[in-house]
C-alpha cells in the first residue's frame, strides 16, 4: 500500500515539474545570473501619427522682389546715414552697402541708375536667388498638463461610493491621455532630431553661401556698370534726364514687376526703393512712359531734404503722391537721409 502511495506521489511530482517547465517556456520566465526573471507580454509599439510642428514666429517661406532706383547727383547738401551711425555723401557707395542686406535667399533684386532713357544703359544689376527655403519648425514642447479632477461634493446614500468609482474612472482616463501626450511628444522629438534639426543646420550653410554669392555678384555688376556706364548711352543728355529721369526709371521698374504677366501676385512683397530728390523737368509723365506698379510698396529717400517738412520738400512729396496713386502704388513712405539704412532695413526685412 505504501509503495502504491509513493508511486502516486512521484507521478504528481513529475507532472508538477513538467507544468512548471511548460509555464516557464510559454510565459517568458527565464534565468539571469541564477535569478528567475519574467518578461511581460510585448505590447504594440505606439505608431507616430503625422507630425504637426509650429513654425517659429517671424519665420516665413517668402519670395520678395526689390527694385532700387537711385540718382547719384541728388545728394545736395544732405547725407545718408548707416545703422552704425556713420554717414556718406556718396549715393552709389550707400546703395552698394545696403543692397545685400535687403535680400535673403529666395529673393530677387534689380538696381537702376537714373539719368538714362534706355533700359540696358540704366540697369546696374538684376540678381535672382533660386534657393528654395525649407520649412523649419520650433523645437517640440510637452503637451499641456491636464487640470486637476475636482473633488465630489455628493453626500449621503451611495453618493460617496459613486463618487469614488467616478474618480477612479477619471484617473484611468487621465492616465491614458497623459500617456498619449507623452507618446506624441516623443514622436515629435524623434522627428525633430532626425529631420528638422539636420535640415536647419544644412540650411544655415546653404543660406550663408547664397548670401556670399549674392554679395560677390552685386559687387561685380557694380564694378562693370561704373566702368562702362557710357557704353550704351551717354547719361544726362536732356533736361528731363539731367533732373533724374524718374519717369523712365519707373518704366524700367514696371518691366521688372510685370516681367511674367503675373505682377506682384507671385511674390510675398514687391518693394520699390527710390533714392532721389524727386525734382522733375517735365510734369505728369510727358513722354507717356508705360508705368504700372500695382501691388508695389514704395519707400523714398530724399537725401537733399535736411528737413523733410520744409515747403520745397513737401511740394515734391505732394506732387509724387498724386503720380504714384495714378500708377497704383499701394503705399508710400518718405524719409530724408537720417537713419536711411535703418529705415529701409526695418520695412524691407520686417
Amino acid at each position: 500500500m505504501r509503495n502504491k502511495y509513493m508511486s502516486k506521489l512521484y507521478l504528481r511530482l513529475i507532472l508538477t515539474v513538467t507544468l512548471i517547465a511548460f509555464l516557464t517556456t510559454s510565459c517568458g520566465l527565464g534565468e539571469t545570473n541564477g535569478i528567475v526573471t519574467h518578461t511581460p507580454t510585448a505590447s504594440l509599439t505606439p505608431t507616430c501619427l503625422p507630425i504637426s510642428l509650429s513654425t517659429p514666429e517671424g519665420w516665413s517661406i517668402s519670395s520678395n522682389l526689390v527694385v532700387i532706383l537711385y540718382d547719384p547727383r541728388s545728394i545736395g547738401e544732405g547725407f545718408l546715414g548707416f545703422e552704425n551711425r556713420e554717414t556718406t555723401t556718396d549715393i552709389v557707395s550707400f546703395v552698394r552697402k545696403i543692397a545685400p542686406k535687403l535680400v535673403k535667399p529666395g529673393d530677387q533684386i534689380s538696381i537702376f541708375q537714373l539719368g538714362y532713357s534706355i533700359y540696358d544703359a540704366a540697369q546696374v544689376t538684376r540678381l535672382s536667388s533660386y534657393t528654395n527655403i525649407p520649412p523649419l519648425y520650433n523645437t517640440p514642447a510637452p503637451g499641456s498638463t491636464l487640470t486637476p479632477i475636482p473633488e465630489s461634493t455628493t453626500v449621503g446614500g451611495f453618493g460617496p461610493v459613486q463618487a469614488t468609482n467616478e474618480a477612479k474612472v477619471s484617473q484611468t482616463q487621465r492616465a491614458f491621455i497623459e500617456e498619449q501626450f507623452e507618446s506624441e511628444y516623443n514622436c515629435q522629438k524623434a522627428y525633430w532630431n532626425d529631420n528638422v534639426g539636420a535640415t536647419a543646420s544644412i540650411w544655415n550653410i546653404t543660406a550663408t553661401a547664397e548670401v556670399t554669392d549674392l554679395i560677390f555678384r552685386l559687387e561685380s555688376d557694380f564694378e562693370r556698370f561704373l566702368k562702362n556706364n557710357e557704353s550704351i548711352e551717354v547719361p544726362f543728355r536732356t533736361n528731363e534726364l539731367y533732373y533724374g529721369g524718374l519717369y523712365y526709371a519707373l518704366g524700367f521698374a514696371t518691366r521688372i514687376f510685370q516681367s511674367d504677366g503675373a505682377g506682384c501676385n507671385k511674390y510675398t512683397s514687391c518693394n520699390l526703393i527710390i533714392i532721389d530728390d524727386l525734382q522733375t523737368w517735365g510734369k505728369n509723365n510727358p513722354d507717356n512712359i508705360p508705368i504700372e506698379l500695382n501691388g508695389v510698396s514704395a519707400y523714398v529717400v530724399m537725401p537733399n531734404c535736411r528737413d523733410i517738412d520744409s515747403t520745397s520738400c513737401q511740394e515734391s512729396i505732394n506732387y509724387w503722391d498724386a503720380e504714384f496713386e495714378k500708377f497704383k502704388i499701394i503705399s508710400t513712405q518718405y524719409w530724408n537721409g537720417e537713419r536711411a539704412e535703418i529705415n529701409l532695413l526695418e520695412v524691407i526685412r520686417r
